[in-house]
Order: structure tokens, then sequence, then C-alpha cells
């Protein structure tokens, strides 16, 4: 016998050890016995209320009694789940089933692995290519001794792509080296408690060849794309612009083109001019001479925004005209008062 039979027929005892230990395992059903002690007391609580014609008492214990059977009921079916779920196991696999389906593994795939020191039977698929996307191979493996848990296997991606967006997403149901089972779900579990190992496998590799974009942690689609700093939505090459000041690539929806220069900017590169609101580059705001404050090239007349302009005109034209603000003064109309005596009130002449 060579060393990788030996290897498998060891294997083959061990799981059969681990699926006859789980078969055996089943769990008492909890009754909430402290929940039915609790009506039992409010119960004679409310007898005595009735019979003492306490009717605020009685109202109030009744609205206490209908929570606390409410809450014994939900417990009941809780716990009648918990019975059904815990039925033993359908019959397992065989010793000799258990060797014959690790043998035939290698016949599927081209590398399978035991490994005893770890409790691990390990399957790497083929590349793996859904819809134009490489995403490389992978390897299930599993562990024994989880045989009937929820994490009994690992998807591990060897020389795979993650998506741009997110790291640990090496295929569209593969997240955190956990796979999203699906409609698949159901067998898996079947073949794992049964320990119909090659069905398990073989399972496994079927969903990872399969996309469902509805279920996906990243669709296919946007594998390639990268994250926009600005939005935060996935963009594609031919959905993404280069902003020509900062060298930033945002989609092509949160860039804004100059008024002035016609190039393509992101947000923190384009302003709005004060004067007429349209978006312009920083290198084609200029500042007004007076104010300090930036404008586009077209509201400046004589390097100064409009609001300095005309302040600097009026300025102009008191200096221009100096008599004009003095014949306004000796043209006022002016009040003559008579003398005020002590005691008096001052009276126009």
């Amino acid at each position: 016998m060579n060393p990788g039979s030996c290897r498998f027929t060891r294997a083959a005892v061990a799981i059969f050890g681990q699926l006859q230990l789980r078969s055996r395992e089943t769990t008492t059903p909890l009754l909430p016995v402290d929940l039915w002690a609790e009506c039992e007391r409010l119960h004679r609580l409310l007898s005595k209320a009735q019979q003492q014609r306490l009717s605020l008492a009685e109202q109030r214990l009744r609205a206490q009694l209908g929570k606390v059977m409410d809450r014994l009921n939900e417990q009941l079916a809780t716990s009648r789940r918990s019975m059904d779920r815990d039925q033993p196991a359908q019959a397992v696999s065989t010793v000799h089933e258990i060797l014959a389906d690790l043998r035939s593994l290698q016949g599927e795939f081209d590398i399978v692995k035991v490994d005893m020191k770890r409790r691990t039977i390990t399957v790497q698929t083929d590349t793996i290519e859904l819809e134009g996307v490489v995403l490389g191979q992978f390897e299930i493996v599993l562990g024994w001794r989880h045989l009937g848990e929820r994490a009994a296997y690992d998807v591990i991606a060897v020389d795979g792509s993650p998506a741009a967006t997110s790291e640990d997403t090496t295929h569209p149901h593969v997240q955190s080296n956990s796979l999203c089972e699906g409609d698949g779900q159901a067998a898996i579990r079947n073949a794992l408690s049964e320990g119909r190992l090659f069905d398990f496998f073989v399972l496994v590799r079927q969903i990872l060849e399969t996309y469902n974009s509805a279920s996906a942690y990243v669709k296919l689609e946007d594998w390639h794309g990268s994250e926009c700093p600005d939005c935060g939505r996935t963009m594609h090459d031919d959905d993404s612009s280069l902003c020509d000041l900062c060298s930033t690539t945002t989609c092509y929806e949160c860039t804004t083109g100059c008024g002035s220069c016609d190039d393509r900017f992101c947000s923190d590169c384009i302003r709005s001019c004060p004067d007429c609101d349209n978006s312009t580059c920083s290198s084609c705001l200029t500042k007004c001479a007076d104010c300090d404050d930036d404008f586009c090239k077209g509201c400046l007349d004589d390097e100064l925004c409009s609001d300095c302009l005309a302040r600097k005109e009026e300025e102009d034209d008191s200096e221009r005209n100096p008599e004009t603000t003095t014949n306004a003064a000796a043209t006022a109309p002016i009040h003559s008062v008579q003398p005020v005596r002590v005691g008096e009130a001052a009276v126009p002449a």
C-alpha cells in the first residue's frame, strides 16, 4: 500500500468516526418551565382579583398574563423547531464508501491532499473564468472535525484576482474564504452530514463555475473597476476621467468642465465664479486687483470685479466733480430760529 492510499484509508476511518459521533448527538429540547410558572402565578392573582371585584387590578393582571402567554407560545415554538432540527441524522456512509469517494476525487481533480494532522481534505479546481473574467484556481478545504457545522470548509483563491473594490472578495460568491451557497445550500449540507465527500466537492465546484448576479458580493461587470473618491461608486475605465490639474481619477459624473478652458476637473480643483457662477478651474481664475477675490477672466474689467469697478468709478466721479458736493450742501434749505430766552422754546422765524 502506497503512502497516499494509506492516508486515504486513515482519513476514511477518522471521518466515519466523526460522522458516527455527530449522528448520536441529539439535544433534549428546553421547555419554558419558568414562563409556565409565571403564568400559573398570574392566573392565581387574577382569580383573586375577580373574586374581590378589583376591576383595575383585574385589567392589569389580564394584560400581564397575556404577554407572558405570548412569550410562552414563542418559546414553545422555538423549542419545537430545535427538536425537529436535532433529529438523528440519516444513515451515514460506510468507511468503504468514504474511501471510494476519496479515490474518486483523484480522477475529478488534479490535486487532492489529505492532511491527517490538521484533519483536512483539500482539492484544487482548474482555472475558473466567468463571462470573460479570469478568477483563477481555488482550493476547497474541508475540515472533517467540523462536519455538521456551518463553517466546515473554506474556499481559498490560489492565484486569483480579487475584486478591485474588495480584496476579500475573490469570486462573486466568495468573500473572506466563505462561499455563498445559494440554492445549493441544502444539497451541500446533506452531502456533508451523510459523508458523501465526492458529491460535496463537486457541488462546491459547480457553484464556483456558476454566476448569479443577484447574489454576487461584487458583480462581474464591476470586477476590474475602481471606487470613485468623490461618490464612492465603482467606475470602469470608460466611465472615468482624469483631472487635468491634480491627475485624480474620478467617475465622469463627478468631473466638471471649466467654462474658460474646456478641460475637466475633480471637485477639489473646480470652483464657481462668484460673479457669473460659471464653473472655472483654479488655473483660469484671476484675483481682483482690489478685493483680492478670485473671478473668471470674463468677469474682470481692468483687473477689477464689477463691485470694485463700480466703487472705483464712483470715487473717480467724486474727485472729478468736487463742486457737485459743495453745491448740494449750499442749496440745502436753512431754517432760521428766533433767539432763545430763558424759559422759552426755540421758535422758527
